[in-house]
Order: C-alpha cells, then sequence, then structure tokens
C-alpha cells in the first residue's frame, strides 16, 4: 500500500496487486493499493461526468459540525478543501428561494451528496448539511479554466421530525431524502446536541434510541414542499440513488444490511430487497451503469462508539456491485481497517479505480480496478 499526502500523482502499474488478486479470488481482507491523506472525514463521493473530478463531502467532528466540501482529481490523486462562499445575506435562486440564507459558513458540514445535470453543461450539487441547522444545501457546479467553479445557489430545510442523511435529483426538479430517522416527535439536531449535549434522561435516552431505528424517503417539489413516500420506512434508511427515470429509489438499510429497490410513486410494482453480508452505507451507481454500496463489517455497537469518537478506527468494510435489473451482488472488495483508515462509507468506481471515502478518516483511498472502455 503506498500512502501519500495528496501531492503526488497516481501511477497504475501493469502488476497484480494484494488487493485485486484478493477481489478477484474473494478469499481474503485486503488494504487499498493508495491512501490520499490530509482530507478528513469524507464520507460521500459523487463523479463529475466527462471529467476527471470526484466531489467528496466532509463530514465534520463528532457532533457532525465544522466539515465541508472537497475536491479530487482523479489523474493525479491530488485534492483540496473547497472554499465555498457563503456569506451571510447571499440571496437564494429560485425555485429553492425559499431558503433564509446560507447555512452557516463556520459550522458547514456535508453529509450524503448528490448530483443532478442541468440543460446549460453545469450540474446542482445538493448536500445534506448538518452545520448549524438540518438542511439540504444547493451549490452550482459550472466548469472553470482549471478546475470546476461552485457557487452556493439555495437551500431547503429539512422536514420537521427527520434525519436527513442522503440526497438524490430527479430531472423535475424535485429533490428525493432518505432520512435515517423519521418519527413522531422532535429528535434534536446534530447542532442543538453540540451545544446542549445528549438529553440528560435516561428515559429520553432510551425513547430516541427506540425512535431512532427507523427511517423513510421524503421527496420535496416547488410550491409543494416535503411529502412522505408512502411504504419508504426501513430500519435505518441511509444511502439512497434512483432509477434513470426517477421513479424508483435504491435506499440502503443500515441495520438492515440490505438494499431496498422501492417505488417513489404509487402503482408502480412492488418494492424488492436485496439483502448483503454487511451492512451498507452509501450506494453510488459505477461508470458500468452497476450499483456499488458500501458499508461496514462490524456491530451496531462499534460503528456507534466509532463514529460518536474523535478518533480513526480500524473497522472493517466491503463494497460490492449490484445489477439494477437482476439484482445479483457481487463482491467487489474486502477491505481491512488500519489505523489509518476503514470504516469506509462509500465505494465510488470509475474506470480506472474504486475509490473509498470514510466516515472518519484523514485520507480517501484508491483500489486498483481497471474496468476498460
Amino acid at each position: 500500500m503506498k500512502q501519500s499526502d495528496g501531492k503526488e500523482s497516481a501511477k497504475v502499474g501493469w502488476m497484480v496487486s494484494v488487493a485485486a488478486l484478493c477481489t478477484v479470488l474473494a478469499a481474503c481482507a485486503a488494504e487499498p493499493d493508495e491512501l490520499i491523506c490530509g482530507f478528513k472525514n469524507v464520507e460521500d463521493m459523487v463523479a463529475l461526468p466527462d471529467s476527471p473530478w470526484i466531489i467528496g463531502s466532509g463530514i465534520g467532528d463528532t457532533y457532525f459540525q465544522k466539515g465541508g466540501l472537497h475536491l479530487f482529481d482523479r489523474e493525479t490523486a491530488t485534492g483540496r478543501k473547497l472554499t465555498l462562499d457563503m456569506t451571510p445575506g447571499l440571496e437564494a435562486r429560485a425555485p429553492y428561494d425559499a431558503c433564509p440564507g446560507p447555512a452557516d459558513p463556520e459550522q458547514f458540514s456535508a453529509h450524503g451528496i448528490g448530483l443532478k445535470a442541468n440543460a446549460d453543461g453545469s450540474h446542482n450539487l445538493y448536500v445534506v448539511n448538518h452545520g448549524g441547522r438540518e438542511s439540504i444545501e444547493i451549490f452550482e457546479v459550472s466548469p472553470g479554466a482549471k478546475e470546476p467553479q461552485f457557487t452556493w445557489i439555495g437551500c431547503i430545510i429539512s422536514p420537521p421530525n427527520s434525519t436527513p442523511n442522503s440526497v438524490a435529483a430527479r430531472s423535475d426538479g424535485s429533490v428525493v431524502m432518505s432520512a435515517s430517522y423519521a418519527g413522531d416527535f422532535p429528535m434534536p439536531s446534530f447542532a442543538e446536541i453540540a451545544k446542549n449535549g445528549r438529553p440528560a434522561s435516561s428515559g429520553d435516552r432510551e425513547k430516541i434510541k427506540e425512535a431512532m431505528k427507523y427511517g423513510a424517503v421524503f421527496i420535496w417539489s416547488h410550491g409543494q414542499g416535503w411529502a412522505k413516500v408512502p411504504n419508504s420506512v426501513l430500519l435505518g434508511n441511509n444511502g439512497i440513488e434512483l432509477s434513470a427515470d426517477g421513479k424508483w429509489a435504491y435506499v440502503d438499510s443500515w441495520p438492515g444490511a440490505s438494499v431496498t429497490h422501492m417505488p417513489l410513486e404509487p402503482g408502480l410494482g412492488k418494492a424488492h430487497e436485496i439483502k448483503l453480508n454487511f451492512h451498507p452505507d452509501n450506494i453510488r451507481y459505477a461508470y458500468n451503469g452497476k450499483l456499488v454500496a458500501t458499508g461496514h463489517a462490524a456491530s451496531g455497537e462499534e460503528i456507534g462508539a466509532c463514529v460518536m469518537s474523535t478518533s480513526h478506527c480500524a473497522i472493517d468494510y466491503k463494497s460490492a456491485e449490484i445489477d439494477p435489473e437482476t439484482y445479483e451482488v457481487t463482491e467487489l472488495f474486502d477491505g481491512k481497517g488500519t489505523k489509518d483508515f476503514g470504516i469506509a462509507t462509500i465505494g465510488l468506481r470509475t474506470k480506472e479505480a474504486l475509490w473509498l471515502g470514510s466516515v472518519r478518516s484523514n485520507c480517501i483511498a484508491r483500489v486498483d480496478m481497471p474496468g476498460g472502455e
């Protein structure tokens, strides 16, 4: 395994690595081929189409505050944390103009992210934010002379009594959000917990623990606001991707060790559960049209302790490819957690590699996995 500080170029050799061999044989846990370090808690990633760029989130500290966004160059295996203009007083654009203004730039924290193409060649980036408030922050990503340019254009405040986790957008402008909690009573936001601590009453803690077991999927549209999708409640709704027509969603259930292909509208058909041998966190389309789910091979107690800590966690992880039509599951990578990289939460497969991010690491990882044209 090679480790770099983000300034060295990635060079893919002709020899088969130990990681690739383990992937082919599905016989052992392996470490990635390269760690690219200096980037804190990149929990989710998306690839900017027809470019070498990967956009990564940054979930921030123990209470999901003070994070940010990152930009990585696949060709050089380098990256940087983005400097974003979220100056108080900026006005949001339609259809997000009900937004009261940008999130607190000092507290802004990026959890799940999603990308939608626009007709003019730009993209909208949707970011689940926990910093200061619970919201979806929207940025316009435009081509630049050297690298993409990011402009804050609005927000959508999260629905009441929900904890947003992941987000995707449909071509009609509606936004689909997977919430890890969606219940009948208010939950303290991450910002409130950061300020006031966890509920002091043991009774409150038990009530919250029970309620946090179930989430749901919500759809936002301009003028209508948020609506919960019927029959979308799963154990711990997590990562989300949409079908090409936007009528179906693939939603991870972390505690349920599964991905559910569910309709977003009535009358389309029945949901289908795809079982996995690990706890999936995020899910993302690969370059070849397959889905890649990535998550953890550990207990809920171990994961919870890691996420709420300030240190790295040597927790094993897995990535699996899912055929969106047949639901066939193929293991891609069985990752060994180390003090430098573990508890991977996203696997983004490009033509040359599987890129991995983590909720608790100062590195992202690359596994050589050339797939051809």
